[in-house]
């Protein structure tokens, strides 16, 4: 207002301009809506803010009704003269007769209001903000509306700012309070709509770099009109083509006007109408960018300094959403490796103490019936049932090792060096065609080739148990299975939050990767996809994931999984890189046969179970040996001081006490050269036991047969 109108106006005694200049916010909007009912003898006089989202609601700042103050309410303007006056953007009054021409709005019709006047509010970007209305029980003449009206105009522009004053510092509150949720979706939907409404655009949405891919971005929340787009939510979108890409060069990107034009192949700009663009690099406290969030508008976008300022804030609060979502996340991960680290290893412990007692057991029962077979003739009527009795004996020994590999990984891997793009290429050839269910497969593979030290069967089959995994997740119908491998460095904090990462040594890494286009995982089949016999396929046997889990555990490698209900699975395997060969491991001295001779071979067995101990002498005594029996460390070691020196020694692994590796040691040291055999249920390595220097000497795995003892002892 210029100072010939404030004059004008305090000598009209009309307003009390002292007291409106002393204040602002609220407080100014209903000092003068307060004055201007007293001035003109008006019985409901509002300001009120149009609220976001185009659903014709008005949201009442200040207001007089009949001397009384209304509260803080909403209304729906579309039956009312307010709706054409935010409509045309101009004074709107009616003399006479409003409710004849608003038959629909019942409150004046209650009320009995006859006379009306109302002007559009502005904010400084010339966007209608809201709207003064004052309204009378009686007809007006022309002079008094003319004179409302021209007040009206004068004090709307500070109307306007008032308004706009309030919507920013309404923003700013909710941003300091933080989302009034824990969950990081109904954080991030809470502020999209508050940018949405803030800055009153047509559409805001906020958005994550995806960790796994530079080419999309992942929508976390989306706005439109006032209202979330769940359907959008989650979805991964490509940069080509779109705005959002020219946030990759880390500064804002506007198109204030002519966006149709700018990116012609986005229908839906066209669908929607929309014509102009913000968007805002969003970034971590190192300075990286982490994510974005756009502003979509059917008008041109013109930010005042003081949204300027608002759109600082804002990118700030939802970078440091992203953080926490993204530590959140971190989190889990490392509590869902720490679980699954944990039961593997309870199921390694709990399957060792089977395989130990039950391998007992099936060697005992093992060499007895080789025994009785020995001293049957074909033509005994036994025979025939002793022969069943040991396919038994050896079908249970063939699940007892099966149950095993899938909880170790299939025994120790036998470590070459190869190319981890050429055992995909031929791995994947194995799979039959009719296995993988109508599903594609992609390659994606790195250039060149990708060195390491792994065993390729165990590979391959690591990569063809996870393809069929894969496959049968996507269910019915067409989906994708894509195979990919890469070469990548990982920091020994990324090391550790991976499901056996821990024992990964440093250097590079190469990755095998498998994602498909499946249904995905909830939290509770993630928290129990490596439990043997733990199966979400009708009919599965669920050791699968038993034996990834196994192989790249042996490999010394890690794994992680990325999945989510409605999105598909990813699986990734890590191995260590390396560019030369292991050298093989030099045969123990120890392991070292004794010379053969011509008279008959003394052999030293030591195991403290009873059973298995007499059946291993048993076969060795069919052989021809003279056998001496221990059943544990002392026991041997006083029968090679009385009896020494001795041929060959079989000795069992886990005893207690001292163990088998320990017992072998010290008779070692006693006869050096000793031609010696382990035997065990469940067995580890001699440098696992602490006793490296041993790491050449053979194992047997229990039951064996008496050709593989034989072989493994007279060799």
């Amino acid at each position: 207002m210029d100072a010939s109108g404030a004059a004008a106006l305090g000598e009209s005694g009309r307003l009390d301009l002292g007291e409106l200049a002393a204040l602002n916010g609220r407080q100014f909007c209903q000092a003068f809506v307060d004055q201007l009912a007293r001035g003109f003898g008006a019985d409901l006089v509002t300001v009120g803010e149009l609220q976001p989202g185009g659903g014709g609601s008005i949201r009442v700042l200040a207001s007089w009704f009949d001397g009384l103050q209304l509260g803080d309410f909403e209304y729906d303007m579309r039956a009312t003269p307010c709706h054409d006056v935010v409509q045309s953007g101009g004074p709107q009054v009616f003399l006479r007769q409003v409710q004849e021409r608003y038959p629909e709005n019942g409150m004046f019709a209650e009320e009995g209001i006859q006379a009306f006047a109302g002007l559009a509010l502005k904010n400084a970007a010339g966007r209608t903000a809201g709207l003064v209305q004052a309204a009378w029980r009686r007809e007006i003449g022309t002079g008094r509306a003319a004179e409302i009206t021209a007040l009206m105009q004068q004090f709307a522009p500070r109307l306007g700012a008032e308004i706009a004053g309030l919507q920013t510092r309404a923003a700013l509150a909710a941003l300091a309070r933080g989302p009034g949720s824990t969950s990081p979706r109904a954080a991030f939907r809470q502020l999209a709509a508050q940018l949405q409404g803030a800055l009153g655009v047509r559409t805001a949405f906020i958005a994550e770099n995806t960790a796994h891919s530079a080419d999309r971005f992942q929508v976390l929340a989306c706005c439109t009109d006032g209202q979330a787009e769940a359907a959008m939510e989650d979805s991964l979108v490509g940069y080509a083509g779109r705005p959002c890409a020219f946030l990759k060069e880390g500064e804002r990107f506007l198109v204030p006007e002519g966006l149709q034009q700018a990116f012609p192949a986005q229908a839906q700009f066209r669908e929607q109408g929309l014509q102009s663009y913000l968007g805002v690099p969003l970034r971590d406290a190192e300075g990286q960018m982490i994510g974005h969030f756009a502003l979509l508008h059917s008008r041109e976008i013109r930010l005042e300094p003081s949204e300027n300022s608002l759109v600082e804030v804002f990118a700030a609060r939802i970078a440091l959403e992203l953080c926490r979502r993204r530590a959140e996340r971190r989190r889990r991960q490392a509590e869902q490796a720490l679980l699954l680290r944990h039961k593997s290893e309870s199921l390694g412990l709990l399957a060792g103490t089977i395989a130990h007692e039950f391998n007992n057991l099936l060697a005992s029962m093992q060499g007895r019936s080789e025994l009785a077979l020995a001293h049957l003739g074909a033509a005994h009527p036994a025979q025939a049932h002793v022969a069943a009795v040991e396919e038994g004996l050896q079908a249970s020994a063939r699940l007892m090792r099966q149950l095993l590999g899938y909880a170790r990984g299939g025994g120790n891997p036998q470590p070459e060096t190869c190319d981890l793009n050429c055992i995909v290429r031929d791995a994947l050839a194995l799979v039959p065609v009719e296995c993988r269910l109508g599903k594609a497969v992609v390659l994606d593979l790195a250039e060149g080739e990708l060195t390491a030290q792994m065993d390729p069967a165990q590979a391959g089959r690591l990569l063809m148990q996870a393809v069929l995994n894969a496959v049968e997740a996507i269910g019915p119908g067409a989906g994708t299975v894509t195979v990919a491998t890469r070469r990548i460095s990982l920091s020994a904090a990324e090391r550790r939050r991976l499901l056996k990462g821990r024992r990964m040594a440093p250097g590079p890494c190469l990755l095998l990767e498998v994602r498909d286009t499946g249904h995905g995982m909830g939290r509770d089949t993630l928290a129990r996809m490596f439990d043997p016999f733990f199966t979400t396929k009708p009919g599965g046997r669920g050791l699968g994931l038993a034996v990834a889990l196994g192989i790249i555990s042996r490999h010394r490698g890690g794994l992680a999984v990325d999945s989510r209900e409605g999105g598909g699975s990813t699986f990734r395997f890590y191995f260590p890189a390396c560019t030369a060969a292991a050298a093989p491991a030099p045969r123990a001295a120890a392991a070292a046969a004794a010379p053969r001779r011509e008279q008959r071979r003394r052999i030293l067995v030591v195991d403290d179970e009873d059973t298995v101990r007499r059946a291993v002498a048993g076969l060795l005594q069919l052989r021809g040996c003279e056998v001496a029996q221990a059943d544990g460390y002392d026991a041997a070691l006083a029968l090679l001081q009385a009896q020494g020196p001795f041929d060959g020694a079989v000795i069992d692994m886990s005893m207690p006490g001292r163990g088998g590796w320990e017992t072998l040691a010290r008779l070692l040291d006693m006869q050096p050269g000793l031609n010696a055999v382990m035997m065990s249920g469940f067995a580890f390595s001699a440098a696992e036991a602490g006793f490296p220097e041993l790491e050449g000497v053979q194992v047997l795995d229990k039951p064996f047969t008496r050709e593989k003892l034989y072989k493994a002892l007279f060799r």
